[in-house]
């Protein structure tokens, strides 16, 4: 018998493939030859842990592509409608180290 954890990682694959397949999830099940009770036992599984891994940090991690030369105004959105808003140029190092 397969490892759960193994089982698990080939579910999980499987549920990133259908999410980029655009395809219902019962089609999707058809086209792979999956029992549809089976594939919507793993993605419920698979919706819990990524509600587990939002709830486990409040925090996204800041990413910055290029450096450009910004507009005057930074504006920062925050869950619970909490914004921080900069009315001058503020430079990306000052930004990460602000939310860390």
């Amino acid at each position: 018998m397969r490892n759960n954890s193994e089982v698990r990682r080939q579910m999980f694959a499987m549920i990133e493939l259908w999410k980029q397949s655009g395809l219902s999830q019962r089609s999707f099940c058809e086209k792979e030859s999956l029992k549809f009770y089976t594939f919507y036992y793993w993605f419920k599984l698979y919706r819990q842990q990524a509600k587990t891994a939002d709830s486990k940090s409040g925090f996204v991690k800041l990413q910055i592509e290029k450096k450009t030369a910004a507009a005057a105004l930074v504006e920062i959105h925050f869950p619970g409608e909490v914004r921080l808003f900069f009315h001058e140029r503020v430079s990306p190092e000052y930004l990460k180290t602000l939310i860390r």
